[in-house]
């Protein structure tokens, strides 16, 4: 899973933040000057009209009624000198182009003489000023009254002043009597706008920058710090993952340990009583068996008997059961006493195990099979019980000569302080459920009447007792079993109510 980045995120929706924070700060102040300019544009422009009022009031209009009585602009002689009295009052001053209007919006005068006659109709500035109030606006050149001459481009300031009747001593009196428009270039307040909006732009960027730029070095850090404490919580999690899984295992292997020890130890006090009570018995008939072959051996009456022809066959399978069943006690009482150590000194286990594969060598022969032995250079000794250990020898060697197909090797390794012993052999391996319950007391794979399932059980139980472990599994390289015995380099110590 892609992980989360927080400096990415926030340079991100801080660069588009910053845009529109800027974007809109400079239009707020553009509106904000454009609005004082035109304020201050439209101050001046109202005390001009009211000055070419007040020229053309004392200029025109009183000598002409002086001296003809009427106004009439449709005389050329009064035209033009109107014309020539507005040209003059304005010829200073930045005046594109003055208009004059009666109530009803008709243009009574303009420095554009083809517009007389013409009238402003739905033009709220104009309405605004037939009302008593100073209106402005900007436009752009190609409006209908725009037509002093330019070509190129030009922003033009048009203000509509109302303007009322003056007295004979030009103090303006009574109500609104016309509207006077005046065309300014607007181009140096255009001009100011922008570059009002530029500078208000450029800081607001520079400063959004600035605050963009520290507050990601911290992003960053803080960044660099989620993620860190990110993956340390997923390594803190997949160890307590780990750990929860290997305690699970070990509960799991430590309550099946428990359980088969309980169980070893119920037995091993049931096979000892059981042991005791049967070889009593058991020893009386194989002695009764053996007196009567001795006596049929030795009578030459009884053994040309026709009756008892088939007697020596008969005593002879007794005598051998009963051998059987005494084996079979003895193991018994082997498992019971698997715990009592009688004797603890230091054991070689190199030459134990040379003295096991002396022992099976004539059975191994005998079935075309090889015990072989890999042995370090020097000696690996430990303290334990030889007797006991040597049991487990024979009885692992046993079992892997018994499915081997032609060989059974013994591996001696130390351990730290103490020692390994595997065996392998090159049969079929474990079940699933011989992995499970080999080392489980009269558990055996053989045919009955072939194993007494005690070998792994007794071997397991002196390893135990040795502070050892005995572990089965599959060789991955041969396949054939794998017996693995791992024992401490002493045992542990053991307590008075041990059993």
């Amino acid at each position: 899973m892609e992980s989360f980045s927080l400096t990415k995120h926030f340079l991100g929706t801080g660069f588009v933040t910053a845009v529109l924070v800027a974007v809109a700060l400079s239009l707020h102040t553009s509106r904000e000057v454009e609005h004082e300019l035109l304020e201050r544009s439209k101050h001046d422009a109202a005390r001009l009209a009211h000055h070419l009022n007040r020229e053309v009031h004392e200029r025109f209009l009183l000598p002409t009624l002086e001296q003809q009585g009427s106004i009439d602009l449709e005389d050329p002689a009064q035209l033009a000198e109107l014309d020539r009295i507005v040209r003059l009052g304005i010829s200073e001053l930045e005046i594109q182009a003055v208009y004059f209007f009666d109530l009803e919006g008709r243009i009574t005068y303009s420095t554009n003489l083809e517009h007389r006659g013409f009238v402003v109709r739905d033009n709220p500035n104009f309405h605004r000023a037939a009302e008593g109030h100073t209106s402005s606006v900007v436009v752009a050149r190609g409006n209908p009254l725009d037509v002093v001459g330019h070509t190129e481009p030009v922003s033009l300031l048009e203000t509509y002043v109302p303007v009322r009747v003056l007295d004979a001593e030009g103090r303006p009196q009574g109500e609104v009597g016309g509207v006077i428009e005046l065309y300014q270039d607007a181009t140096e307040l255009v001009e100011e706008t922008r570059a009002a909006m530029l500078d208000v732009a450029v800081a607001a960027t520079i400063g959004i920058a600035v605050l963009m730029l520290g507050l990601s070095l911290w992003v960053r850090k803080a960044d660099r710090t989620i993620e860190e404490r990110t993956q340390a919580l997923l390594a803190a999690n997949a160890r307590l993952e780990a750990l929860s899984s290997d305690l699970e295992r070990q509960v799991e292997d430590r309550t099946r340990r428990l359980v088969r020890a309980e169980t070893l130890a119920s037995v091993g006090t049931l096979a000892a009583g059981v042991a005791h009570e049967v070889n009593n018995p058991v020893a009386a008939i194989a002695s009764s068996a053996e007196g009567l072959l001795r006596r049929i051996s030795r009578s030459e009456d009884l053994a040309e008997h026709p009756g008892f022809a088939d007697f020596p066959e008969y005593l002879q399978i007794i005598r051998d059961e009963a051998f059987r069943v005494k084996s079979i006690t003895r193991n018994l009482l082997d498992f019971s006493r698997s715990g009592e150590t009688t004797q603890r000194s230091a054991v070689d286990l190199g030459a134990l195990l040379r003295s096991a594969v002396r022992l099976l060598e004539h059975r191994a022969t005998k079935e075309t099979k090889r015990l072989e032995l890999e042995l370090p250079e020097g000696a690996v000794s430990i303290q334990g019980d030889a007797a006991q250990l040597r049991q487990v020898v024979l009885n692992l060697s046993v079992n892997a000569l018994d499915t081997a197909r032609s060989h059974v090797r013994w591996t001696l390794l130390p351990d730290g302080e103490g020692a390994r012993l595997v065996c392998r052999d090159d049969g079929p391996g474990f079940g699933a459920e011989q992995l499970e319950r080999a080392c489980e007391p009269f558990f055996t794979s053989k045919p009955a009447g072939e194993g007494t399932g005690l070998g792994l059980a007794i071997a397991y139980g002196v390893v135990r007792e040795h502070g050892g472990e005995l572990e089965l599994s599959n060789d991955p390289e041969g396949g054939g079993a794998c017996v693995e015995v791992r024992l401490p380099q002493a045992p542990p110590a053991r307590s008075d109510d041990a059993a």
